[in-house]
């Protein structure tokens, strides 16, 4: 009866019975690839102390200068040799290991009432979050250098205005 009732309702939105409603929602041919990257995506939003759209956005900024690096490059007529990558990859696996300890650090301290633990908490989720603004700023300003290659413009101006203005801020 209840069957027969849902079939009859999205019947009336162009599907033949429930079974083609639910395969229109849930794709199995792209579950193989949904699922591990959620599982990945989950397991790098833990360790590494990052939102999704954070997390995100500093996979497109790290491949953005990878690539205007690549492309900055050619415009200069340097040859683009492999130990560059080896390079490119070794930082980023530091940034990934600091940002991993950091975070792991302020896990173990959190949650507690007593002052030290508190204290180092506090200490080490405002470490993970300089830290991680310092290796954004990093990127960025690798960008618009590689941009200022690539287009032939200085972006020097910028670049200053950023160093200056994070200088500024570190002083006080």
């Amino acid at each position: 009866m209840i069957n027969k009732l849902l079939n009859q309702f999205v019947s009336t939105f162009g599907f033949n019975c429930t079974g083609d409603f639910t395969n229109s929602i849930v794709h199995s041919k792209i579950l193989g690839i949904t699922l591990p990257l959620a599982g990945i995506s989950a397991l790098l939003e833990n360790s590494l102390g990052l939102q999704h759209l954070t997390l995100i956005s500093f996979v497109v900024l790290v491949t953005l200068e990878l690539l205007t690096g690549l492309i900055a490059a050619k415009v200069k007529g340097e040859q683009i040799v492999s130990n560059k990558f080896g390079r490119f990859g070794l930082k980023v696996l530091v940034w990934l290991i600091l940002l991993y300890v950091t975070n792991s650090m302020r896990l173990e301290y959190s949650g507690s009432l007593e002052s030290f633990r508190n204290l180092a908490s506090g200490f080490f989720t405002w470490l993970h979050g300089t830290m991680f603004i310092y290796i954004v700023l990093e990127y960025l300003i690798s960008v618009l250098e590689n941009l200022g290659t690539i287009t032939g413009k200085s972006k020097d101006n910028l670049i200053k205005s950023i160093i200056d203005k994070l200088n500024n801020l570190l002083k006080k």
